[in-house]
């Protein structure tokens, strides 16, 4: 029985269907996972000396106030404070155990702070965290 050698000089050829292949999904994966990204509406976060990062911020409500009293719930722009109860309230009543982030612009005055830690209380949301960076 005679074997049949092979020689260096063969040519190999190498498939590149699966590598476009993987290319083609990281493409389409990184294109959705940049629609994904979660814009926050623009507020000023002041620094804080004792500021603490919270553990678990998943699941929390975020609730954006700026200096100029405007209200948005996410990214979605709300009119007046009572209109925030309202969204709250509508919150509460479809999770009980709601919990907020609350994140105010450094410049905004405490009377609106306040405006917002009572609308909350009055609809029943007690787990409040206001954001702040370390210093």
């Amino acid at each position: 029985m005679k074997l049949e050698i092979k020689h260096a000089d063969d040519d190999l050829a190498v498939d590149m269907s699966p590598m476009i292949d993987m290319v083609f999904l990281l493409l389409i994966f990184f294109i959705v996972a940049s629609q994904v990204i979660d814009e926050k509406p623009k507020a000023d976060i002041p620094y804080a000396a004792y500021a603490k990062v919270p553990e678990d911020t998943t699941g929390r409500l975020m609730v954006t106030v700026t200096q100029d009293e405007k209200y948005y719930v996410g990214q979605v722009e709300l009119k007046s404070i009572d209109e925030l109860k309202e969204r709250l309230a509508t919150e509460i009543a479809a999770d009980p155990n709601l919990r907020i982030l609350i994140r105010a612009d450094g410049d905004t005055r405490y009377k609106i702070n306040e405006k917002v830690m009572t609308a909350c209380a009055e609809v029943g949301a007690n787990d409040l965290i206001y954001a702040a960076y370390e210093e």
